[in-house]
């Protein structure tokens, strides 16, 4: 944090209107704002008071009150400090108002802010409300630019003035939220034209261009140094950032950039109080990576060797992965694990041949044959991966999917193999990814819909199991609803220290299913759907990663498929394309569909040689209960 020397002419009031978790945002601001001001005051929930007081307990001139009253807004707290200002008599000087409804402030702090009379100003605000653009103020002539309150600053002159006292003396604070921006946002402006009080903003006035700008144009706002980001824009329906066309990614990347500080306290807030799927969309974590490397002739990043995790429980499949392997760019020491004996040695016998030193791999039979994939790693090189060697590790397996047809089956395992090791330059950029971001846990391909009805349905039966689970690891994450952020297929480069938890706990051979029930539901599918909520726990990201061909082809398929659906519906509006859907999904038909139809998935995947007997049964329910148009 940079260093500020406090204003002995400025105060700060500080609005908490829930207990905040994480709270580190939280400290982060009461300690910056103690370095900006002479004195703070904070309004606080009634559960958070006591670690405020603790926070601030070595100076006795910062107040901390409960946020009182029946309307627990950050108006109200605003109302409420200012009130108690203006009642102890003496001259606060400057006063900053803000909360932990923002994540700031970015310091250093516009010198302006803090010095408004020299600037013939009354008022700083960090961005504005565009009232002009605004449909819902269309009958309202003159408006246009109403200054926020999320990072204000009111000048000595205007905390004396009159009229600003009895604004907020009148002000009602309210929980509707848009009649509350009325009295409040609108209000305030009203208020300052009247008194022709003067408003600077870190930016120009014609540098923002729609109307909620703390919405759609929070990259500009960040590239401006605006003193805060809301987390009303990480909070948001992702289907509006969509439609706002919001640019979350942008803005990340400058705070990464330019205020390491700041970002990592977006991203902790976030991991926290966001579904990742969620976030991963509205920041745009998805990257199509070129096959050609940044740096050619790099061949040592700053985290040293690698780890290679492979699964070879089928070990003719070595040679292929004997390819795969000759395209990593940099040091590595590689682990195998196998089912037996004879496999074991058909896998020594064929890497000696190739000429690999004994040193660098290690193979291992597994101790039962149970878990497959996930029991291996998780189990048998739990000691490796918790060693502290390895700072970036991959994990491959030999990837066969006797469920589906062969030609589907295959198409899956060249989607992971391209994904994760597409070439020496793709990887190469993977690896770059991993040592430019520090905050990147995991990075996967996204989630495999060519040939699978993925989309929507991927927990199966997973989610009660994993909740279980996810509440003895103590896990303080928000899981997806519909499809949750997992490496199916269960091929991934990771950073051992995002997945810590997952080699730590006491996992046994027991949980795993017996072969051959690898049934949907067991263990293994449940750590598959697990993995990356265990890394956004830790406070790291994931990145789902494409090579340029399959972008293209399953682009070209996803496209294909939404417009299939979009053209039933009434509109071309997501927003009012769910709001049909979800009132269809409660017809009694659809829900009597849905229940058979999960009954039927269960069952099968369970079993999966009951699909030929129930197949010609569930296309009769389906013909049945299908709604006719």
């Amino acid at each position: 944090m940079p260093s500020e020397i406090p204003n002995p002419v400025v105060t700060a009031v500080y609005v908490i209107t829930v207990n905040p978790k994480p709270d580190d945002h939280v400290r982060y601001a009461l300690t910056a704002l103690r370095r900006l001001s002479a004195r703070c005051v904070v309004i606080c929930a009634p559960d958070y008071v006591g670690t405020v007081r603790t926070i601030l307990a070595d100076r006795p001139q910062d107040s901390v009150q409960e946020l009182g009253g029946s309307v627990q807004t950050v108006a109200a707290g605003y109302k409420q400090g200012l009130k108690w200002l203006w009642d102890q008599g003496s001259d606060p000087g400057s006063v900053i108002l803000t909360g932990s409804h923002v994540i700031g402030p970015l310091l250093p702090l516009d010198p302006r802010a803090l010095d408004l009379e020299a600037h013939d100003a009354d008022f700083f605000a960090p961005y504005w409300h565009n009232a002009a653009l605004d449909l819902r103020f269309k009958q309202r002539k003159g408006l246009r630019l109403l200054p926020s309150h999320d990072f204000a600053v009111v000048s000595a002159r205007l905390m004396s003035d009159a009229g600003f006292r009895a604004f907020w003396e009148n002000l009602r604070p309210t929980d509707d939220y848009w009649e509350e921006f009325q009295r409040l946002n609108l209000g305030f402006s009203e208020f300052l034209k009247s008194g022709n009080h003067k408003v600077i903003y870190p930016m120009p006035p014609d540098a923002l261009e729609t109307s909620d700008t703390s919405i759609s144009e929070i990259h500009k706002i960040v590239a401006y140094d605006a003193p805060c980001l809301p987390v009303s824009v990480l909070r948001l329906d992702p289907i509006l950032h969509d439609l706002y066309a919001t640019d979350l990614r942008i803005a990340l990347n400058d705070l990464r950039l330019r205020h390491p500080e700041i970002y990592k306290l977006v991203v902790n807030y976030a991991s926290h109080n966001i579904a990742p799927r969620d976030f991963a969309m509205a920041s745009d974590s998805y990257d199509v990576l070129p096959l050609m490397a940044a740096h050619p002739e790099k061949t040592e990043w700053s985290f040293g060797r690698i780890a290679i995790f492979i699964h070879a429980f089928y070990a003719d499949m070595m040679p292929e992965f004997w390819v795969l392997l000759q395209r990593i760019p940099c040091a590595y020491d590689l682990f195998i694990t196998t089912s037996n004996q004879e496999n074991r040695d058909q896998i020594d016998s064929f890497l000696k041949s190739q000429g690999l030193k004994a040193e660098a791999v290690n193979v291992v039979v597994v101790e039962r044959n149970r878990g497959r994939d996930m029991s291996s790693l998780f189990i048998s090189f739990r000691e490796a991966a918790l060693s502290g060697k390895y700072n970036v590790a991959l994990r491959l397996h030999s990837k066969r999917t006797p469920q589906v047809s062969r030609q589907v089956g295959e198409n899956f395992k060249k989607y992971l193999f391209d994904n994760l090791v597409g070439s020496r330059g793709y990887i190469a950029n993977i690896l770059d990814r991993f040592e430019q971001e520090p905050d990147l846990g995991m990075i996967m391909p996204p989630v495999v819909h060519v040939g699978f009805g993925t989309l929507g349905h991927s927990w199966y039966n997973n989610f009660q199991p994993l909740a279980a689970i996810a509440e003895k690891m103590e896990l303080k994450v928000n899981f997806d609803v519909d499809t949750p952020l997992a490496p199916l297929g269960t091929m991934y480069w990771f950073r051992p220290d995002a997945v810590q938890k997952m080699f730590e706990w006491p996992w046994q051979w027991e949980d795993y299913n017996p072969e051959p029930r690898h049934i949907d539901g067991g263990l293994a599918h449940v750590q598959e759907r697990l993995i990356c909520y265990v890394c956004v726990d830790r406070g790291y990201r994931v990145l789902m990663a494409m090579t340029p061909e399959h972008a293209g082809r399953n682009y070209a398929k996803l496209e294909y498929k939404l417009q299939l659906l979009a053209a039933r519906l009434a509109s071309g509006n997501i927003m009012i394309q769910r709001d049909q859907l979800d009132q269809l999904r409660v017809t009694p038909r659809s829900r009597a569909l849905r229940s058979l139809m999960q009954i039927y998935g269960k069952i099968v995947r369970r079993f999966p040689g009951s699909r030929r007997t129930l197949r010609p049964i569930g296309h009769f329910l389906r013909g049945v209960l299908t709604p006719k148009s």
